[in-house]
């Protein structure tokens, strides 16, 4: 990245399948031509709450109501009434006492909290998001994902961690919330360009999401990875590589890595050609340090730290499945590493609106897209890939977890 210009371009909200995603897609794709190259736009469809409307209030004994976002794809109503109780962390005994209630919980809303709280006969649901030590809260627009829906639909609403804190405090007899809501389809896409190699049928690719949350210009998460995939696209096409390169650009991520999960479903004929992708998701924070998880044999943590140390840079390697578009692939068979620079504590934050370009530097940049460039080299050029096509079975015993597959009754 020679400046913060192109940062700066897609420094806006770009949610899934929206207007604003699309005019993302073409900026980079506007880059790509620029390079003398063609992208595809392989275009999917996802599904999407649209005109999400709620109110949340307290009943009795007094009466006062709270600002608050209804919860997407799941349950609507016209106004439920019912008495009120704060979950906390989901103990058997707090769930003992949740049934025929509107329950607040603490914690995201995950597959395992809403659970139980199904389970336990809740019939409705609160959350809430932000810090204590913030003045003003945008508060999020959630939605359930598929796994969740499931197991039933409620409805649920969030509100601000404050106004969770002073509902608390109230410890209200009943409460009534409302939730309207309707479901619609969308057209995402991800972008794909193909650089042939002299080996046509070994394939590596680069791929990075460009789709943001709502109230975030998503510039750290991840207009950055974009970018450096762009980058690789510019410094790979400079000469024929010896193995097949994909650059991919990928939609609708945050809503559940969607994007990457169509392109992998729509490219079955030939994954198994693909040896390695190498996906980034969030680089060029300054206060922060670089990191690699690898989701496929340990020699592949090893050849990066073996590089690394011939290269002077410092990073941390793991193994394991890293809630990023590396999932889906390593899913489908093809070992994959996510690269990324995480930010320190207190530093630079995702997905709210406090993700903007101040905590981005191209010096910190530029440091981490040279060493995978470096490491991609040794891979894309070796006369024979060094890359283990084997998942271990610790491996695909975690994909399994994490993409809910094999959850306990």
């Amino acid at each position: 990245m020679e400046n913060l210009a192109l940062l700066e371009k897609l420094s806006f909200e770009r949610i899934a399948g929206s207007k604003e995603e699309y005019r993302a897609a073409m900026i980079i794709k506007e880059e790509i031509e620029k390079m003398g190259l063609n992208a595809t736009l392989e275009p999917f469809e996802i599904e999407f709450p649209e005109e999400v409307t709620a109110t949340f209030e307290i009943t009795a004994p007094q009466n006062q109501s709270f600002e608050v976002t209804g919860v997407g794809m799941a349950g609507v109503t016209k106004g439920l009434e019912a008495p009120f109780y704060y979950g906390q962390d989901l103990d058997e005994i707090s769930l003992s006492q949740m049934k025929g209630k509107i329950v607040l919980f603490n914690g995201a809303l995950r597959y395992d909290s809403y659970k139980k709280i199904i389970q336990a006969g809740a019939v409705g649901f609160i959350t809430f998001n932000g810090s204590v030590y913030d003045a003003e809260i945008e508060v999020e627009d959630r939605y359930l994902r598929p796994k969740l829906q499931e197991l039933g639909k409620i409805p649920g609403v969030t509100m601000s961690i404050h106004d969770a804190q002073t509902l608390v405090r109230l410890n209200p007899a009943t409460v009534r919330l409302t939730v309207n809501a309707k479901e619609s389809t969308r057209t995402s896409h991800n972008l794909v360009v193909t650089l042939p190699g002299d080996i046509e049928d070994e394939i590596i690719c680069f791929s990075g999401h460009y789709d943001s949350v709502r109230h975030s210009k998503g510039v750290y998460d991840n207009a950055t990875g974009a970018l450096a995939v762009l980058d690789f696209l510019k410094y790979f096409s400079q000469k024929k590589p010896k193995r097949t390169l994909k650059f991919l650009w990928l939609g609708t991520e945050e809503r559940g890595l969607i994007g990457a999960t169509q392109y992998v479903k729509a490219h079955q004929e030939t994954i198994d050609q693909y040896k390695l992708n190498i996906n980034l998701d969030m680089l060029g924070v300054v206060l922060g340090k670089d990191i690699a998880c690898v989701t496929g044999e340990e020699a592949i943590t090893n050849y990066i730290d073996f590089v690394a140390k011939e290269l002077n840079f410092a990073i941390k390697t793991s193994t394991g499945v890293y809630p990023s578009d590396s999932t889906p692939f390593a899913d489908g068979g093809v070992p994959a590493i996510t690269f990324a620079r995480g930010a320190v504590v207190g530093g630079a934050q995702i997905h709210s609106k406090k993700d903007v370009i101040d905590f981005i530097s191209v010096e910190s940049f530029n440091q981490t897209v040279e060493f995978i460039q470096a490491f991609a080299s040794r891979v894309i050029e070796a006369e024979v890939c060094p890359i283990p096509s084997t998942m271990p079975k610790k491996m695909l015993e975690e994909l399994d977890d994490y993409l809910m597959r094999k959850i306990a009754e």
